[in-house]
């Protein structure tokens, strides 16, 4: 049977006048031997037994060709794993395709004596190619082959056969990975869509199952490789970022905050709720790249989510960059550790002495929360550590880091006085020391403490006290500690929501769009300059750009995104009435509280009350009446019964769809039985006798 399939191949005549039109199909497939053999599929008009013409063994030339050249180029693309050792250049450069292995479970003297049958018909099948090499000229005369295929050079002689050293044929390279069929378990599995594994890539030794997942996973590599590169800084970058950190730093005003007019300034102030006292006072910063930090630090900030520097980190950073001492009281929450963190910092970065740093908390928590932030802010920047000295953790490891030529200590009063005892560590290099929570150090008895550690310090050295209040005690520290100090106090910002006209509408999400641009088209509403707040960076910019082109009205985006330079240009613009509509996120920058904005529209709901309360807020800054406008549907309903609470009783008309939504019901009626609860948890002269009956009838059913 055999022999007859490997004769098949080759009994292929010219048949005169025979004319054959169409030819169904051609299929080639392998014995156990790896020989070759053509499957005939004979049209339904041609005679039995009649074969089809010399064009098909054009077609099958001119496929064996192409499937030649393949295999040349792609010789070194791949190794096969039947070859463990890989092939150098000079090596016989022959296709590296995954050798088939013999699927016969036969003995071997059954498998050899087969194969010497199929030796003979190996040699009628040479000779009878010859004689079909002499049809195919005659032939082809007529059929325009390019020259690129190599066919004029191309046989069908057992020379030109892609064989091993046993005799069997290579499979042809698999060029898609669809042509590759799905790993077994145990099999390896290829590194871009998961099929057999069957090639190793000559680049990375990974895994992959076809030229096509090649071309890919080399592409990955390279896009991986562009983008470390880009993510790496230049040369010149790295080179600026080293000048910056070994020339003395200065702080000095930036040139947006320079061109503010005083009014301007007194009420940003006024508006933040910041109040200072002292002589020559710098300005508020608007952005943390007005400080002039190296970008190293400005990375770190951005990755630690400071977008925007708070009211006290606004006025504290540019006091303390420039030396002066400090006293500072602000809320809790408020950013009051960042605040002193950037100009320690900056203080000891160029300092060569250790340490240059000392940080006072009143407590091991405190203090463990303060070196976890300031090693976030330092990341990356030469030569910075920080040493954690507080009790109840053990003592020798906190000694052997003091050995390591620490930057900054961070450490609690009580074991810092007692590793000075042992002169563990010498405090004459510090040139900055910072007290937090100076109220809660003095309600703690560490008064006399701190001014013993101080004693060890020298007199030059910049001291800011932090504080959420401001007691006598502090008073008296101050005046006894520090030269010419600045008192930063920050308190409630100014959020006259009393002059506010709040406006709700229930508008669904397609809808949005077009209620803005009939909302910027009535000149009774529409005073410029108009902020519009979305959820999200990119919608930002998509609304900004719609607005613009909708309406004509010059328009900008403003969020977290843009670049410093981009932003001072929005300032400046906003500043002098450039842009008629502002799209921003929640997180905005501190610039537009410079500008006085007459109509807010909340595009997207805000995801709590207190960010309403705070956007609604800046309509009618300094003093002026304004018009706030919000969209609401039920992506807002978490927020349903807030708003009822918070907006209703201030006399604005609420829209019946908010007032008849079912999820504002339950969340009314939950609301109710959580007062209902909390009110007979508490015991009053009313209801005593009653807890105590109840209690009783428990114990007794007991």
């Amino acid at each position: 049977m055999q022999r007859n399939m490997c004769v098949s191949k080759i009994m292929i005549k010219k048949v005169p006048n025979q004319k054959v039109s169409i030819i169904n199909q051609t299929a080639f497939s392998w014995n156990k031997y790896g020989v070759e053999q053509k499957l005939q599929v004979m049209h339904p008009k041609m005679n039995h037994g009649i074969h089809p013409p010399a064009t098909l063994l054009l077609l099958h030339l001119a496929a064996q060709s192409v499937r030649n050249m393949h295999e040349e180029q792609n010789q070194n693309m791949f190794l096969p794993r039947s070859v463990k050792v890989k092939r150098s250049a000079d090596e016989d450069k022959t296709c590296t395709a995954k050798k088939n292995k013999l699927s016969s479970g036969k003995p071997l003297l059954e498998e050899n004596a087969e194969l010497q049958d199929c030796k003979s018909v190996t040699t009628e099948t040479s000779a009878s190619r010859c004689d079909s090499n002499e049809l195919v000229q005659e032939c082809t005369e007529p059929v325009a082959i390019p020259s690129n295929l190599g066919l004029g050079n191309t046989s069908l002689g057992k020379d030109n056969q892609n064989t091993n050293e046993d005799g069997s044929l290579e499979e042809p390279i698999k060029s898609f990975s669809k042509s590759q069929r799905w790993a077994e378990p145990g099999e390896p599995v290829c590194v871009v869509c998961g099929r057999y594994g069957e090639y190793i890539c000559d680049k990375t030794d990974e895994d992959i199952c076809s030229l096509e997942c090649k071309a890919k996973h080399l592409l990955q590599i390279q896009e991986k490789e562009k983008k470390l590169k880009s993510d790496q800084p230049t040369k010149a970058e790295s080179q600026a970022e080293a000048d910056l950190l070994n020339t003395p730093y200065f702080y000095k005003d930036h040139s947006f905050i320079l061109g503010l007019q005083d009014e301007q300034v007194e009420n940003l102030k006024l508006q933040l709720g910041i109040a200072i006292q002292g002589q020559q006072v710098p300005r508020p910063i608007i952005e943390f790249e007005h400080c002039g930090f190296p970008e190293t630090l400005n990375s770190n900030l951005k990755n630690s989510g400071y977008e925007v520097p708070t009211p006290i980190q606004m006025q504290m950073i540019p006091v303390g960059l420039l030396g002066r001492d400090i006293v500072a009281s602000a809320d809790t929450g408020s950013g009051k550790t960042a605040a002193f963190l950037l100009p320690v910092i900056m203080k000891v970065l160029k300092e060569a002495e250790t340490p240059s740093a000392l940080i006072l908390a009143p407590t091991r928590e405190l203090a463990i929360q303060i070196e976890r932030q300031a090693k976030e802010l330092m990341a990356g920047l030469p030569n910075m550590r920080t040493v954690l000295l507080v009790g109840g953790l053990p003592l020798p490891p906190q000694l052997h880091r003091l050995k390591q030529s620490v930057k900054v200590i961070i450490a609690t009063p009580g074991r810092l006085l007692e590793i000075l005892k042992q002169n563990s560590v010498q405090l004459h290099g510090i040139k900055i020391v910072v007290v937090d929570e100076v109220d809660t150090m003095l309600k703690m008895g560490f008064q006399q403490q701190v001014l013993d550690i101080l004693e060890d310090i020298s007199h030059d050295h910049q001291t800011i006290l932090v504080s959420a209040t401001i007691p006598v005690g502090i008073e008296h520290l101050a005046n006894q500690l520090l030269h010419d100090f600045v008192r930063i106090t920050v308190g409630e910002k100014n959020r006259p929501c009393s002059n506010v006209r709040q406006i709700i509408l229930w508008v669904e999400e397609p809808s949005k769009k077009k209620k803005l641009f009939e909302i910027l088209n009535d000149k009774k509403l529409f005073k410029p300059p108009v902020l519009v707040f979305v959820d999200c960076k990119l919608g930002a910019d998509l609304l900004s750009d719609a607005v613009h082109k909708i309406t004509g009205l010059q328009c900008t985006s403003m969020h977290s995104e843009k670049s410093q330079v981009e932003r001072t240009a929005v300032l400046q613009g906003l500043l002098q009435e450039k842009y008629e509509v502002i799209v921003s996120t929640g997180v905005l920058g501190r610039g537009l509280d410079l500008v006085n904005v007459k109509l807010v529209v909340n595009f997207d709901m805000p995801s709590s009350m207190d960010e309403y309360v705070h956007q609604v807020g800046r309509a009618g800054r300094l003093g002026h009446s304004g018009t706030a406008i919000t969209f609401i549907n039920n992506n807002s309903k978490k927020l349903f019964w807030d708003v009822v609470k918070r907006v209703k009783p201030t006399g604005t008309i609420l829209p019946p769809q908010l007032l008849n939504s079912p999820y504002l019901h339950d969340q009314k009626r939950r609301e109710q039985q959580r007062l209902k609860q909390l009110q007979n948890s508490l015991v009053t002269g009313d209801n005593i006798m009653d807890i105590i009956r109840k209690h009783d009838k428990n114990n007794s059913q007991r």
